[in-house]
Parts: C-alpha cells; structure tokens; sequence
C-alpha cells in the first residue's frame, strides 16, 4: 500500500500531464499546479525541487513505461520481422490508448522544448533516438529476411514511421469523438507495412 507522500507525489504528476497538455508547460505556473492538486507550494517542493525537475520525472516516466518496455516486450518475443513489427504497433497502441494524456502530453512538450537548448530537449532527444534506432532494428531484421524493399533507406524510414506514430495519435487524440480508434490503428499500419514492405 502506498503511503500518502508517495500517493500526493503520484496526484502532482497526474495533475501536471493534464496541465501541460491543457496549457502548455511553460505557461503552466507551479500555483496552477498546487491549486489542481489543493496542495501548498511547500508540500510541492517537498517532492519536487522545481517545475522543471517535475517535468524531468515525467519524461522519466515516459521513457520507461513506454519506450523501455515496448522495446524490451518486442525484443523478447523472437519472432520473425513481420510478427514484430505488428507487435510492437499492438502495443504502443494499446499503450497510448490506455494512457493517452501522457503521450500526448509528451508530444506537446516536446514541441514546445524543440531549440530551447534545455536539458529537457536534450533528454527527448534522446528518447525518440533510441525509439527511432529500435525501429531501424527491426527494419534490419525486416531486410535481413528479405522482406523489405530493398532500396528503402532504413535511417530515413525509421524517421518516417516515428513521426506518423506521432501524427495518428495526436490524430486520433484530437478527434477520438468522431474517429474510430481501433480503425484508425489498423489503417495506420497498413499504409505502414505497405510503404516498407516488398
């Protein structure tokens, strides 16, 4: 059972995705912050030293209950290019359809942090290069197996396939009222397969 600091610290970052999401990081105040989760400033830097050490915690967050473990689920299941490729596409959607706000809300600091030269970029830069060279591993094995085409540029490809990973689910995220999600996964990853395979 948790107890009550760790269970605050947990309502802190919940309410802060929202709020970043909703407002945007850099316009979110740690006053909105403490008003959202009724607590006083005091008992925010008991957990947090700043707003961005929180933000931090949250790409933290992001990175291992995301990328690590789709990678390290994909990874695991030995099978052929084409069973892995479908895999990971099944789980990095059930993922985000599960916890929508943290993804999007990871896209959206994302975009706000691209060239402030912060640490904050630096670290989703490097989340989204080490997503983008798991993909270019499968794309190998994909090619390896002769099930690629074989003048697809793997660099280049994997680069593609993230940024449409990105783009369906803000997609799907901002009209999930009037798009069938499970649909709209599906055809992603046709039109997916179709560009890479042979």
């Amino acid at each position: 059972m948790r107890n009550q600091g760790t269970a605050l610290k947990e309502e802190i970052i919940e309410k802060s995705v929202k709020l970043f999401l909703q407002k945007g990081y850099n316009a979110t105040r740690v006053e909105d912050i403490t008003t959202a989760t009724n607590v006083s400033k005091a008992a925010f830097y008991v957990h947090f030293k700043s707003k961005n050490e929180l933000l931090e915690t949250i790409i933290d967050r992001y990175e291992s209950i995301f990328i690590d473990q789709a990678i390290r689920v994909v990874r695991k299941s030995r099978e052929d290019f084409l069973r892995r490729i479908k895999y990971n596409h099944k789980w990095v959607t059930e993922f985000a359809y599960s916890n929508p706000e943290l993804c999007v809300a990871f896209l959206t600091i994302s975009a706000e942090m691209v060239g402030s030269g912060t640490t904050v970029e630096a670290k989703i830069r490097a989340i989204k290069s080490k997503y983008r060279a798991f993909i270019k591993e499968l794309l190998e094995l994909g090619r390896k197996e002769g099930k690629i085409k074989e003048n697809l540029d793997l660099d280049l490809a994997a680069h593609i396939i993230n940024a449409l990973h990105d783009g369906i689910l803000f997609e799907w995220y901002t009209n999930r009222d009037e798009v069938d999600g499970g649909r709209l996964a599906v055809t992603y990853r046709e039109i997916e397969l179709s560009g890479i395979l042979k």
